[in-house]
């Protein structure tokens, strides 16, 4: 009975050792395969690298401004130098006008003569529609609230 106990030791060690190194080729051929891929795409970026890098060359660049109409500046003016570390002082701001309230203009009304935004062509646009053509003022609409006692 001790001979059946040792031989079955044996075997399930054996069996283990097996099983654990299939475990590890399977590991190694799939470790294998990531080294693969991660040289290809480290190939791929180097070749996108040297794409961007020919793209950048001056030549280059001057050569595509100049097909796109761009000319060389007559003069150039180089800014100075600011710190960062020296705080700028905040300049004035006065603030702008309030926009005016957003007014309803029928599309039944005539324009205001001599009035804030009144055309010049008499008040009629080229398609034939009357109004305010083009301005920067606003046409004039008033309305009356009618109120019942």
């Amino acid at each position: 009975m001790l001979n059946v106990v040792s031989v079955a030791v044996v075997v399930t060690s054996l069996l283990a050792v097996v099983v654990a190194q299939a475990l590890l080729a399977n590991g190694q051929v799939r470790l294998s395969s990531l080294q693969h891929e991660l040289s290809l795409e480290q190939s791929a970026h180097r070749q996108a690298e040297l794409a961007v890098s020919e793209l950048e060359t001056p030549p280059r660049v001057v050569g595509a401004a100049a097909s796109q109409g761009m000319v060389h500046p007559a003069s150039v003016v180089e800014l100075p130098y600011v710190s960062l570390s020296v705080p700028v002082a905040t300049p004035k701001v006065t603030p702008g006008p309030a926009a005016p309230p957003p007014t309803t203009t029928p599309t039944t009304s005539a324009p205001t003569a001599g009035g804030a935004g009144a055309s010049t062509s008499g008040g009629t646009s080229n398609n034939g529609t009357t109004g305010a053509a083009t301005g920067t003022g606003t046409t004039a609409s008033t309305t009356t609230p009618t109120s019942t006692p």
